[in-house]
C-alpha cells in the first residue's frame, strides 16, 4: 500500500515536468504562428517582456507587419546548437532556415516553469 502511495506521488510530481515544453517544440509552436501571421497564436509562446512590446500596436497595423514579417521567416529550419544556461534560466537556439537560406538566433526565458520566446532574429547570413 505504501508502495503503490509513493509511486503515485512520484508520478504526479513527474508529470508537470514531463509535460514541459523544450525549447524547440516551444519555437516550432511560435514559428507556425509566425507564418500565419497569429499574433494570438504567437503570444502564447512569448515572454511577458515581448507581449507588452506589441500590445500598445493597434491590431490592424499589428497584422500588417506580422504578414510583412512572415514573409521573411524560412519555410522550414533545423537546430544547429542548443544551449541552456546553468539553472536553467535562459536557452539559445541557434537555427538554419531554409527558403531563404538564412541563420536564427532564438533567446527563450524561464517564466512560470515554461520555456517563452524573449528575442528571434532570422536574417543573419
Amino acid at each position: 500500500m505504501i508502495r503503490s502511495l509513493v509511486l503515485t506521488l512520484g508520478l504526479a510530481i513527474a508529470t508537470p515536468v514531463l509535460a514541459q515544453d523544450e525549447p524547440e517544440a516551444v519555437y516550432a509552436q511560435f514559428h507556425r504562428a509566425g507564418l500565419a501571421a497569429d499574433y494570438d497564436g504567437m503570444r502564447k509562446y512569448e515572454s511577458a517582456a515581448k507581449t507588452n512590446e506589441m500590445d500598445p500596436i493597434p491590431a490592424g497595423e499589428r497584422k500588417r507587419i506580422l504578414q510583412a514579417l512572415a514573409k521573411l521567416l524560412p519555410r522550414s529550419y533545423a537546430v544547429v546548437e542548443k544551449t541552456v544556461e546553468e539553472g536553467a534560466r535562459r536557452a539559445v537556439l541557434r537555427l538554419r532556415g531554409t527558403q531563404p537560406a538564412v541563420s536564427g538566433t532564438i533567446t527563450f526565458v524561464k517564466e512560470k516553469g515554461a520555456w517563452k520566446v524573449d528575442d528571434a532574429n532570422w536574417g543573419e547570413r
